[in-house]
């Protein structure tokens, strides 16, 4: 079972880590972290401008998906 730095058990503490490891990894696939990262990586690269504000992008993001729409031919 984990413990803390104290010693006390926390007999739940694996069970926590591996929800929040599957919740990482269930927001991951459906792209609900994608704002996220899009903010991580554009603060990253361009420190001095400010990333476009969530409803934007998730805007954005949409219009890609529906204009990216392919239908194998041609």
């Amino acid at each position: 079972m984990g413990e803390t730095a104290k010693g006390v058990r926390r007999p739940f503490a694996g069970l926590r880590r591996g929800l929040a490891a599957f919740r990482s990894f269930w927001r991951d696939l459906t792209g609900e972290s994608a704002y996220e990262k899009y903010v991580a990586r554009h603060r990253r690269e361009h420190p001095d401008c400010e990333p476009i504000p969530a409803r934007e992008f998730w805007r954005a993001r949409s219009e890609a998906a529906e204009d990216g729409v392919t239908t194998g031919c041609c």
